[in-house]
């Protein structure tokens, strides 16, 4: 049998693979920190003992060593003082330097420090210089006890042999007693740390078997003792709650988790869950709509930061980061709804951001709430726009009725009549201009509300449309504009309010003329529609028209054409009027026709018969227009 060589190498590199995986493994790593910890720790312990020990013997040893200079120096005083001190003193200088083996040398000297006495032991040079020098001053001793002047001095070498031996000693002593300890320190800590991480061993596999939903799952206790047994106990106590909790609560979760789905899934609202990396979880119809998603499944999972729009911008990223930075440096205080508004292609739309946290206020994802809110803000800058016209409309009348007025005022008497008159007809003029903006205005406010019917009675249409043509005849004539009228003989009478309806005409001949170039024409028509069942009045021009886009608008408050080309003054109520006017006081409708460069045609359709049928339910007071 051949064993192929690659094979073999390629075995003992696992080998060696597993083999340094389990050496470095997170327990044996603990195990080397704690053993290098402890053996540093008895390593200073042990290095401080032997410092201070030693610190200690050198220190009783100076002492040592001067009361052996001081008792030399005491008796080479009395042996001068003696009757033969040469001799006393070699006596006395030999058997001090015999009696020990640390006395390298003793030398003695007179008051002028000149050599008396010298006695040492026969050692080398080196010996002799390492040896340490101790000396003393010698006084002469009086009868009495008292000492009297110095006579001379004394030098002691020592050569410290008893302190480098019981240095040694004492050094290997606790050598061997630290190793000791340090050796059965390791050992228990060792012995502990494979106990303890068997077990642990245990727990972590009994926790892997939960976590992948064996629950019931045991651990063997026969073996642990204290903590561990009580841990174990619990445990197992632990997991069969979870098994029979799985067991019976089971279906109530998944009914609970697909009715909350089924919630989120049916608001009105684009809802979309993400989470912490913006990836969607669960997204609603509303949303997908929104987004333009032809079904849910094509959004999860993906990352609603890379959502583009048609326009190429990465619309959701900004107001996500924002809201992530917020988090970042307030953990604490995320706020609970985050408003954005969104503009889109198409549509506006209001986002608003809140945290999912758990039990322990971590954030686990967000949710994203879209409201459709263009009509809201086509509303608001249609409002806008409109208090910027009034605020217009308005101040110029006035500014010129308080011109005029001013003028009069201070000046009349010097003005001559055809001048006078000819203010007084300017404030006229300004004066109705003035009135027909405010009853605009007032009328707007109370045709909307919901409580206002206005009372209708039979009457003929005719003399309300000739009445009215009269009135704005002046207008025409002053553009030159050929105003005629063409009315269908023998109308049936109408219920209708006629002063509304008067109103209504004018708006629609006011508009007519104010879009009308100079020597343009208006035709006013009523007739019966082709099914005879209603009457239909119109207005048709022969002025600028009106583009395509712009017509579904029409007759929408506060809109106006001319607002993108600002050529022609208004405050974008009067059709507005004309259509509340009609459809919610009169139960009709209204429409407009127009071609641009050729001319447009506004009317309403009035039906016929009795009053109630087609309005709503009458209720609130009644108001007489």
């Amino acid at each position: 049998m051949v064993t192929d060589p690659l094979n073999k190498m390629e075995s003992r590199g696992q080998v060696s693979t597993v083999w340094k995986k389990k050496f470095f493994s997170s327990e044996n790593k603990i195990l080397l920190l704690v053993i290098t910890t402890i053996s540093f720790s008895f390593l200073i312990v042990a290095y401080g003992i032997y410092i201070n020990y030693h610190n200690s013997l050198n220190d009783n040893y100076d002492r040592f060593a001067n009361m052996i200079t001081n008792v030399v120096s005491v008796g080479g005083s009395e042996r001068l003082t003696s009757r033969n001190p040469e001799f006393e003193i070699k006596t006395f200088t030999d058997s001090m330097v015999a009696s020990s083996d640390d006395i390298a040398a003793i030398e003695f000297y007179n008051a002028r420090h000149k050599l008396i006495y010298k006695s040492s032991k026969q050692l080398s040079r080196q010996e002799m210089r390492n040896a340490t020098d101790y000396s003393a001053p010698m006084r002469r001793v009086m009868p009495d006890g008292i000492e009297s002047k110095m006579i001379g001095s004394v030098h002691v070498k020592l050569t410290g042999k008893t302190l480098h031996e019981i240095k040694s000693a004492t050094s290997n002593i606790i050598f061997w007693v630290f190793m000791s300890a340090w050796f059965i320190s390791i050992l228990a800590v060792s012995l502990n740390t494979y106990i303890l991480s068997k077990h642990l061993r245990t727990f972590v596999r009994g926790v892997k078997r939960l976590s992948t939903g064996d629950f019931g799952y045991k651990i063997l206790e026969h073996d642990l003792w204290g903590d561990l047994k009580t841990l174990a106990e619990s445990f197992n106590d632990m997991s069969m709650r979870l098994r029979a909790y799985e067991e019976q609560n089971l279906e109530t979760i998944t009914f609970e988790r697909n009715k909350l789905k089924a919630i989120l899934l049916s608001i009105a609202d684009g809802v979309v869950v993400c989470d912490m990396q913006a990836k969607v979880a669960i997204i609603n119809d509303s949303a997908c709509e929104m987004l333009g998603y032809k079904a849910s499944q094509w959004a999860i999972g993906a990352s609603l930061k890379e959502y583009i729009t048609e326009e190429g911008a990465h619309c959701f990223e900004p107001i996500i980061e924002d809201f992530e930075k917020v988090y970042r440096e307030n953990p604490d205080q995320v706020p609970q709804l985050f408003t954005h508004k969104l503009e889109m292609p198409d549509t506006t739309l209001k986002v608003m951001l809140s945290p999912i946290q758990d039990a322990e206020g971590d954030m686990l994802g967000f949710v994203l709430i879209m409201h459709d809110v263009t009509k809201e803000t086509e509303v608001d800058k249609m409002k806008t726009s409109f208090i910027s016209n009034v605020s217009h409309e308005l101040r110029t009348p006035v500014t010129t009725i308080k011109s005029y007025v001013d003028t009069i005022y201070n000046h009349g008497k010097d003005l001559d009549p055809e001048t006078y008159e000819e203010f007084i007809e300017t404030i006229n003029v300004e004066t109705d201009r003035l009135k027909k903006l405010v009853n605009d205005i007032l009328d707007f406010s109370r045709l909307e509300e919901g409580a206002v019917v206005l009372e209708r009675e039979l009457a003929d249409m005719t003399p309300v449309i000739n009445l009215t043509v009269q009135s704005v005849k002046v207008l025409a004539d002053q553009k030159k504009i050929n105003l005629s009228t063409a009315i269908e003989s023998n109308l049936p009478k109408l219920y209708i309010n006629s002063d509304s309806i008067e109103r209504v005409l004018r708006n629609l001949l006011s508009n007519a003329i104010k879009y009308t170039d100079d020597n343009g024409r208006i035709k006013v028509r009523a007739e019966l529609t082709e099914l005879g069942d209603a009457l239909e009045v119109s207005v048709q021009d022969s002025g600028i028209g009106i583009p395509e886009e712009h017509l579904p608008h029409i007759f929408d408050r506060f809109y106006r054409v001319e607002n993108k080309v600002h050529t022609v003054k208004g405050t974008g109520l009067g059709l507005h009027l004309v259509k509340v006017a009609i459809e919610k006081h009169h139960g009709g409708e209204v429409f407009v026709r127009s071609e641009v460069g050729v001319g447009s045609t506004f009317g309403f359709r009035i039906p016929l018969g009795e009053p109630g049928a087609d309005l709503p339910e009458e209720m609130g007071k009644r108001v007489t227009a």
